[in-house]
């Protein structure tokens, strides 16, 4: 039975991995030169704008909990969100971080379970630490992080508009309502 378990899970894993990092128009845009992992890596970033997938269906209010470890290479990840309304049921998952490209630290795998990983670049970064863009390296996924949850109506313009630049169809995002600051 737990091999049944196992395989099951597996053929799920590797059939939502299609859905996670679809192809994209192109390569995705470089990561940026240089992050500093000791500011970036650390608390929340409010998800403003996504790629829907299977984990995020009826999410709002996201939000990316970045932990520091022991290991200066790896981080805690808490992605979070709310079903559908910011009063619904929290969706939670966790996972480990591994910086990728030290000391560059714009590329992390995230391990969330032994059959899963997501790995993202940093595209694009305020030079405050105030906003960043991430894309899978397949182009297949945008995602748009601020550390405000309102963070305006020009920034995100301004963003998607930098989205879409890079040769992104910014139709396929969403934005997904925020609790207010």
């Amino acid at each position: 039975m737990k091999q049944l378990i196992l395989a099951l899970a597996a053929a799920a894993t590797l059939s939502m991995g299609g859905c996670i990092t679809s192809s994209g128009p192109g390569g995705a845009p470089p990561p940026v030169a240089k992050v500093d992992a000791a500011r970036f890596y650390t608390g929340d970033w409010h998800e403003i704008a996504f790629r829907p997938n299977w984990a995020t269906d009826g999410c709002v209010a996201g939000i990316t909990r970045y932990t520091p470890k022991d290991k200066p290479t790896e981080v805690g990840v808490r992605d979070s969100c709310r079903e559908k309304t910011l009063d619904g049921n929290e969706k939670v998952v966790e996972g480990t971080g591994y910086i990728l490209d030290p000391p560059a630290s714009a590329k992390i795998r995230v391990d969330y379970f032994p059959f899963i990983s997501r790995e993202t670049w940093v595209a694009a970064l305020a030079d405050d630490y105030s906003w960043f863009i991430s894309v899978t390296p397949d182009f297949g996924e945008v995602n748009i992080f601020t550390r405000n949850p309102q963070p305006g109506e020009k920034l995100i313009s301004e963003l998607t508009a930098k989205v879409k630049a890079w040769g992104y169809d910014t139709s396929l995002l969403v934005f997904p309502v925020q609790p207010p600051n």
